[in-house]
Order: C-alpha cells, then sequence, then structure tokens
C-alpha cells in the first residue's frame, strides 16, 4: 500500500489523520523508539553529573530510616538544595536499592544498583508520553496526538536525561499531570478542588526542580482561564492553600533536618549563572539546530503558525484553557529569555529547554493543518523520516559514549592498584571521577597501575589548543571511547559557546592504560 494518508481539516481547525492503518504505523514506530530508549540504560550514565551528588542524599536517608533514625534522615532529604519532593519521591527506590546491598547484592552507587532509579526514569517518560496524548487530545485527533508522542519520543533531549538521576522528567510529569486536569472537557472536580490542586501540583513542580519556578504561572494562567472572570478571587484562595498545604510539611521536613526548605530558595538564584547571558534569546534556536538537527529545524518553523492555529480552536468550555496553555508556555519562554538576557538572574541550559519541547512538538503539529493538502501529507512523510533518522543517528552516537564513572567500575581495580590521573588541554583536576570505596576489591598479591586520561568532568574548561598526551612507557591501551561530554547536548548544559565548539573540536578521549597484572 503506498503511503497516501487521509488527512482533513474540520471546523475546528485541526489536522485529522483517520487512516486506520497510519494510526497503527505510528503506534508501531512508536512502540519502537520507546524499546530503543530502554536499551540505552546498558551504558550506565547515572551519578556523572555534579549534580546527580543529590540522589546520594536520597540513598543516605533510606539508609537511616531503615536504622530508624529519623532527624538525620530528614537533614538528608533536606540537603537537596530546594529539591525535598524529587528526594522524597526517589525514596522508595534509594530503600529498595539500600535493601538489596543489605541481602547481599550491589553497592546503591555501583552501576547495577543504579538501574533501579533509571528504570523509574523511564517510567517517568512513559508517564510523561501518556499526559502528552492526553493533553494533545484536548483540540488533536487520535494519530496527531500519536504522532506528537512519536515525535517528542525522537528527540534528543527527550531521551538525554534517562541515564542520569535529575529531577527534570519528574518535574515534567506533574506539570503535564496539572494541565491535563485543567483542560479536561466537562467539569469533573468543583472549582475549588480545582483550584487547590493547582496550586498544590505547581508547587510540586517547583519542589522537585526549583529551575521550573514559571511553571505555577503557567497552570495559574490555565485555571483563571477555565474559571469565570467573577471567581476569579476565590479560585486565587484555594490555590493559595493547596501551595500551603505542600509547603507546610516540606518547610516541617526540612526543619526536622535543621535545614528551612523556604530559606534555601531564597538563595537559589543568584547560583544559576553557569553559562552566558547574552544566549537569553539565541539558545533555544542553537540548541534546536545543533543538538535536535533538521527535526528540530523544522518545530522550530512551525512553531509560530501553530500558535497561531490555537486562536481557530473551537472546543467548547475548555477552548480558552487550551489557549491559554499554548499562549501561557511561549510567553514563558519570553519571560525566562528576558531574566537571562537583562536580569542576568538565570541562564538557559537544556535542561530548561526541556520544559517547552513538549509545547513546541504540540505547536508544530497543530500547524500542519494551515498547510495545503498536498504538502500537508509531503510533510508528515517528511517529519516522519527526519524524526527516525534523527533517531537512528542519537541512537549509534549515545550508545558509544564513555562515561569515566563506569569505565573505572567496570575496571574493577584493588585495593592495591594505583590510578594516575591525566587531563589533557590544560584541564584541572578538581572533578576527577573516583571510584566509591564500596566498589573496590579486596586486595591480591599482583598489583596494577592505571594510567587515565581525561576522566575528570571538564569544569572549568580552558579554551586553549587541544593537546595530545603521548602513552605511558611499557603500557597497553585496554580502553577508549568518547568522553561523554563531547556529545553536542551536554555542551549545553552549563558551557558557554566558545566551550561547546572547544569540546566538539577537541574530541576528548577516555583512555586507560595498564601496567602490570
Amino acid at each position: 500500500m503506498s503511503f497516501s494518508p487521509r488527512v482533513s481539516v474540520p471546523s475546528s481547525g485541526t489536522t485529522v489523520i483517520s487512516s486506520v492503518w497510519l494510526f497503527r504505523g505510528l503506534l508501531g514506530l512508536l512502540a519502537v523508539l520507546l524499546l530503543a530508549r530502554l536499551s540505552l540504560l546498558t551504558a550506565g550514565g547515572a551519578l556523572s553529573f555534579p549534580d546527580e551528588d543529590r540522589y546520594l542524599e536520597s540513598i543516605k536517608a533510606a539508609q537511616l530510616l531503615l536504622a530508624g533514625q529519623w532527624a538525620p534522615a530528614a537533614l538528608h532529604v533536606a540537603n537537596t538544595q530546594g529539591r525535598p519532593a524529587d528526594a522524597l519521591l526517589r525514596l522508595p527506590v534509594a530503600v529498595v536499592q539500600v535493601l538489596w546491598y543489605q541481602l547481599g547484592g550491589p553497592a546503591p552507587e555501583a552501576p547495577p544498583s543504579l538501574v533501579l532509579p533509571q528504570l523509574m526514569n523511564y517510567a517517568v517518560l512513559l508517564g510523561n508520553l501518556l499526559l502528552l496524548y492526553q493533553l494533545g487530545r484536548r483540540w488533536l485527533p487520535k494519530a496527531s496526538a500519536v504522532l506528537s508522542c512519536l515525535l517528542y519520543s525522537a528527540l534528543v533531549n527527550t531521551n538525554l536525561y534517562v541515564r542520569h538521576v535529575l529531577p527534570y522528567d519528574m518535574a515534567l510529569l506533574v506539570l503535564l499531570a496539572a494541565l491535563v486536569l485543567l483542560t479536561r472537557p466537562g467539569r469533573p472536580v468543583s472549582m475549588r478542588h480545582l483550584s487547590f490542586l493547582t496550586g498544590l501540583l505547581g508547587v510540586l513542580v517547583v519542589a522537585v526542580y526549583p529551575g521550573y519556578y514559571f511553571a505555577p504561572l503557567l497552570l495559574g494562567a490555565v485555571l483563571l482561564a477555565r474559571v469565570p472572570r467573577q471567581r476569579w478571587r476565590e479560585a486565587v484562595l484555594w490555590a493559595a492553600v493547596g501551595a500551603f498545604v505542600l509547603l507546610l510539611p516540606l518547610e516541617l521536613i526540612t526543619r526536622y533536618g535543621h535545614i528551612s526548605y523556604l530559606r534555601t530558595l531564597q538563595t537559589l538564584a543568584p547560583t544559576i549563572t553557569q553559562g552566558d547571558f547574552s544566549e537569553g534569546v539565541t539558545f533555544s534556536g542553537n540548541y534546536l539546530w545543533q543538538v535536535e538537527g533538521p527535526l528540530g529545524l523544522a518545530l522550530g518553523m512551525l512553531a509560530l503558525p501553530g500558535l497561531w492555529s490555537l486562536n481557530r480552536i473551537r472546543a467548547a468550555e475548555n477552548t480558552a484553557a487550551i489557549r491559554a496553555v499554548g499562549w501561557g508556555s511561549s510567553g514563558l519562554w519570553l519571560l525566562h529569555a528576558a531574566l537571562v538576557y537583562f536580569a542576568h538572574q538565570f541562564v538557559f541550559y537544556g535542561r530548561i529547554l526541556h520544559f517547552f519541547l513538549p509545547f513546541l512538538v504540540l505547536y508544530a503539529v497543530s500547524a500542519l493543518a494551515m498547510l495545503p493538502a498536498t504538502t500537508r501529507r509531503i510533510s508528515l512523510i517528511a517529519l516522519l523520516g527526519v524524526a527516525v533518522f534523527g533517531f537512528s543517528g542519537f541512537f549509534l552516537t549515545y550508545a558509544s559514549l564513555a562515561y569515566p564513572r563506569d569505565v573505572l567500575i567496570r575496571l574493577s581495580p584493588q585495593s592495591t592498584d594505583t590510578l594516575s590521573y591525566q587531563n589533557e588541554s590544560g584541564i584541572g583536576h578538581a572533578l576527577d571521577f573516583r571510584l566509591p570505596p564500596s566498589t573496590i576489591r579486596p586486595q591480591q598479591v599482583v598489583a596494577t597501575s592505571y594510567y587515565l586520561i581525561n576522566f575528570t568532568y571538564p569544569y572549568p574548561l580552558p579554551v586553549t589548543s587541544c593537546q595530545a598526551r603521548l602513552a605511558p612507557p611499557q603500557a597497553r591501551l585496554v580502553f577508549q571511547g568518547p568522553h561523554f561530554l563531547t556529545f553536542p547536548a551536554y555542551g549545553f548544559e552549563g558551557f558557554i559557546p566558545a566551550e561547546r565548539q572547544h569540546l566538539r573540536f577537541c574530541s576528548f578521549q577516555c583512555r586507560v592504560y595498564k601496567r602490570g597484572e
């Protein structure tokens, strides 16, 4: 059967892709992407970023809870730089890791055990896709909503964090759940309940990841668009009650651990400055092209037409709420870009852009309805082809990356072995990766010397000429692989443009030389 999907435009102005075979084909392709994403966990990667060390606080809290020491456990939950909700949500998995270790399993910070929080990441990503589908169904037909999920699954940014114990997808899960609730047709709950949940979930997003400080603004805008104007004051009041109901226990838990959650939030903004303030507006475009490639470029080009198409939506009583989702998310992007460029209080990271990409995909799919029929069909085929091709290239590159910490653990050094670190291009040794004590084997008779090249997180990164070190004498090469930060998407996590270019140009390799047996 030739590829000729039947596409029609109803009075609502949205794209309808009604072919049953096309719908099933999209679902099948989506399933393939999800299975491929699951296989990416085999390369490790957890605890590679300094920010991931906060997950160790959850592990320590789990150990203390199992020992019946409540106050010290609360201290570790609080010691997460404004992320107590993320620590609490990950606590059950951390408890399983600790119990596994106590029963003779691997240490919680070892790669086999860290697969458990990675699988949690995968489950959260599945939840995000289901919620994105539900949100898309508010104004798109089924096949178009599935297409949105497929395009979102193919993005590098969507898959990048699955290996890492970071809070971004969890915060996005809460946000999307709140938006699905707020845009639900009909009135499943009372206005008070809806407002209460809006305030509670809005604060929960920030308590999971404070970088999404603008999430309560988006949820508040959608709430006011859903509620009659004469009841706005009451809605705001109940939203404040919901926020307080979550803030109070978080503050009490962290105070029990001798750290104030609210006071921690006051000191976060001045610390989010590791980047380039001049990229306030250009960061997103650079990311879409340099990381996402043709698919990112296509989504960016379709964004404005997609936003405009929201004005043509007629979805009964939730029309205003749907428009608030679209216009509100784009307005918050402009707000953050302005704060970066003018206020110098924040910077743009890939993790911040992560918040906006689900909406960008929905804009793009909505924009297809505005194209002529023939162009629409060609665009649909092209988007699918670009998405699959882009994901294939990402998969092959991402699967080959070397994460120094995981490589070190696979070497299984013993207590008498010598580890010598050498970094190229004048990079210091402040953030060299070290072995967790629990992963070192007991002493044996024969000692070995390992020479580790570029086994570091290169920050700060001197932008100088690339230096290649000679191999140590009488040592053989036992491992070589591209340092994970050479992957372009990682370069957008706190590095300025010159540093990103330097990382790509120098193509840093992690190398291990071995002497002795």
